[in-house]
């Protein structure tokens, strides 16, 4: 392929490379913020066939504040509750979804059409003209600069050579990161390696009828296996293999995959949609960011699918990076706001890796008298009540970075109850901007008012009488929730404010006023920005 003489020029904010979930995902929150954001992808087209199987709350609650949230909901389905047969077949443990009511205001854990996804997010992307993205592009290379980046790409179609100008770049090209291992950023090893095949197969009603009706975990020596109903009459298996079994990375014909799949359907029931022989990791980036390039998504990690949080993790990258990228370009905010991303995200990637890998060895244990001494150690723990976990319980909070930690509930993730509006219920974000917002239960003094004002937050006043939404001053909601979840948090933090950041995480909580003055000013200060209006 010969480059064009003519070299195409662009200067932007930041230069995000892949246009995945993760880059997809950050592209539209850095655009909804009013940077200028280039969006490279080698590819012409997204991928066709789901790879993610989960997309949790979490996940759900971003898409939403993109404004994706109603076309979602007929695209999900709950995750169904995880039963761990053992080798005789009895159940051994259980991962169920929470109780409602829910705290995120979405079903906890879900099943989901990854496609219809990603074509939303791109759809999403065409509506900012602070947005330009560019396919069938491959990058040559990545400078850093004094000032910050230039990539330098190849338009794969007609040859032309382009050069992008900006403050930075984030990597959000894959596992196989050309970006990350031409930085010669190194990958800490969990020591989770395992091949496995991937299928998914579209089968027949009456083999929806006869096949397990929720998720099961077949923790069998011969033949580890993970059966998942997924949504409609879509269904996943992901089996253990040998290693050498099958090859990784080519395609596999509908006759290698049939013989793996016999106990459960045949050809007659149902239709192969996609297969691939994988090998599953458990591996994160020593350093997330070097200078002005970051590494985001499958880029910086890599994890299990055992608990179903490998894209989630990603698109947690990005609503972390956005609004910090959006405050250090836009308001000059303090590069130490940039480095609480690694900071705060690496332990968080970290500890849910380290559990997915411990469902995973309990699943895969491939020694007989391993996987019995296994059986009985569950067995014993679900006699003395512990068959059954929580699937969220096993998501940590944010340990450290830009929060206060002192404060009881700092570093989780803020409730979104369903509040009154005059047409009905409404989730809480839908109402509330995108910057710093307080929560109180009680109408703010003129103190904390200035305070609030000096953060440029808004205030959203908590009540539980049915009232519609109502602007009560400036920069102040009143709202109305309906079943008390955010009042019981509060509650359980002892706590009458909390001051939250623009990914909705709690910066920290207070129960007096002056508590709250003091938060706003923690916080303007690790911003270190003097005038945030």
């Amino acid at each position: 392929m010969s480059i064009g003489k003519n070299q195409k020029k662009i200067e932007c904010d930041v230069t995000i490379v892949g246009l995945g979930p993760t880059g997809a995902t950050l592209a539209g929150l850095l655009g909804s913020f009013g940077l200028a954001v280039t969006v490279i992808d080698k590819l012409d087209e997204l991928y066709p066939h789901p790879r993610a199987a989960g997309i949790d709350h979490e996940a759900l609650r971003i898409l939403q504040r993109l404004g994706l949230g109603e076309a979602m909901k007929t695209h999900v389905e709950p995750y169904r509750t995880s039963e761990y047969h053992g080798q005789s077949g009895s159940v051994i443990k259980r991962i169920s979804p929470a109780s409602p009511p829910y705290p995120l205001g979405w079903f906890p854990n879900n099943v989901f059409d990854q496609p219809y996804m990603e074509r939303l997010l791109r759809a999403r992307l065409r509506e900012h003209e602070n947005v330009e993205v560019l396919l069938n592009t491959e990058v040559l290379g990545v400078t850093d600069t004094r000032e910050g980046t230039t990539v330098s790409a190849v338009d794969t179609v007609d040859g032309q050579s382009i050069s992008i100008a900006s403050r930075y770049t984030v990597a959000c090209d894959g596992g196989s990161s050309h970006i990350r291992r031409n930085l010669g950023i190194e990958l800490e090893d969990h020591g989770f390696h395992e091949p496995w095949l991937v299928v998914d197969a579209e089968v027949s009603k009456e083999a929806a009828a006869r096949l397990p009706s929720t998720q099961v975990q077949y923790c069998e020596p011969e033949r580890p296996t993970t059966f998942v109903v997924l949504v409609g009459r879509l269904r996943r298996w992901e089996i253990r293999l040998d290693e050498g079994e099958l090859p990784t990375g080519v395609a596999l014909s509908d006759e290698q995959i049939w013989p793996y799949l016999k106990r459960w359907i045949t050809p007659e029931d149902a239709t192969i949609r996609r297969s691939a022989a994988y090998t599953f990791h458990g591996l994160t980036a020593v350093e997330w960011k070097r200078s002005h390039i970051i590494l985001a998504g499958d880029a910086v990690h890599m994890t299990p699918p055992f608990m179903a949080q490998g894209m989630v993790q990603g698109m947690r990258d990005a609503d972390n990076l956005a609004w910090k990228l959006s405050k250090v370009i836009k308001q000059d905010a303090s590069q130490q706001l940039l480095e609480s991303y690694e900071e705060e995200r690496r332990p968080h990637v970290l500890e849910t890796t380290t559990r997915a890998i411990e469902l995973g060895t309990i699943i895969g244990e491939r020694n007989s008298e391993a996987a019995t001494l296994r059986d009985d150690q569950l067995h014993i723990e679900s006699v003395g009540g512990t068959l059954t976990t929580v699937r969220q319980d096993l998501i940590p909070t944010l340990k450290s970075g830009f929060l206060e930690g002192s404060s009881p509930g700092a570093g989780s993730l803020l409730p979104q109850p369903f509040v009154h509006d005059s047409e009905g219920q409404v989730l809480l974000d839908d109402v509330v901007g995108q910057g710093f917002t307080v929560v109180a239960t009680v109408l703010p003094s003129a103190e904390v008012s200035v305070a609030v004002e000096a953060l440029d937050a808004q205030i959203i006043v908590i009540g539980t009488e049915r009232n519609p939404l109502e602007t009560i001053a400036d920069r102040v909601i009143a709202v109305s929730e309906t079943e008390g979840v955010m009042t019981r948090w509060l509650d359980l933090n002892d706590a009458t404010f909390a001051l939250v950041r623009p990914d909705k995480y709690v910066f920290g909580t207070a129960f007096t006023s002056h508590g709250l003055v003091q938060l706003t000013e923690a916080a303007r200060a690790k911003l270190g920005v003097r005038n945030l209006g």
